[in-house]
């Protein structure tokens, strides 16, 4: 993890708290920094002409973020806002380079921490259009849960992740639930069988 190979660095730079709902950078802004989340969580929305918007990524703990758009030389094609309450540190672009040109083997890591990610991108993009609607949701709950299972995550965010509607998920809980696969509490969703949720396809026949 880039993090950790840099992380006596990143301790001589200020800190910025972000509460639930705050904007870090929004799309079509010209990078000048990048960041790294001391703690917390941030998502990565992408807005439509149409107005849609698209949950395309999570960053959490120990996660670097908006490295792309930088390194690029290109405008965000995202907007990041905090999931919940966030600490970033926040690294302008002058120091970036100083970093980068000290440190060589730290761009190894980036580019390669990049084709990862891309990878990862274009494997969710072709399963998003191999599956149904109910598969999606099921497997986006089970990731989001996953990666951060005491945030609250909206039936918005799920569907927003999974390529769905805000319908379309409130229908697939509300059948999950009668299946005994999970439990809501409020606006709280607990897994109760991770196994018939991944295989939600064939549980619900």
């Amino acid at each position: 993890m880039i993090y950790s190979q840099i992380e006596d660095i990143l301790n001589g730079f200020p800190t910025k708290n972000f509460k639930r709902g705050e904007v870090i950078y929004s799309e079509g802004e010209a990078p000048e920094s990048v960041y790294f989340i001391n703690f917390g969580l941030v998502g990565l929305f992408y807005i439509a002409q149409s107005g849609k918007e698209t949950f395309l990524r999570i960053f959490d703990d120990k996660s670097i973020f908006g490295h792309r758009s930088y390194f690029a030389e290109e405008n965000y094609h995202g907007s990041s806002i905090a999931l919940k309450e966030t600490q970033i540190i926040i690294v302008p672009k002058k120091e970036c380079d100083a970093i980068c040109e000290q440190h060589p083997q730290l761009l190894k890591l980036l580019l390669k921490q990049v084709s990862k990610d891309l990878a990862s991108a274009e494997l969710r993009i072709s399963q998003l259009q191999d599956k149904s609607s109910e598969q999606r949701i099921a497997e986006s709950l089970w990731f989001l849960k996953l990666r951060s299972p005491n945030q609250t995550w909206t039936r918005k965010e799920v569907g927003e992740y999974s390529g769905s509607s805000h319908e379309s998920v409130a229908r697939f809980l509300t059948k999950a639930e009668n299946l005994g696969i999970l439990k809501k509490e409020g606006r709280d969703i607990e897994i109760l069988d991770e196994d018939r949720l991944l295989n939600f396809e064939n549980v619900k026949k």
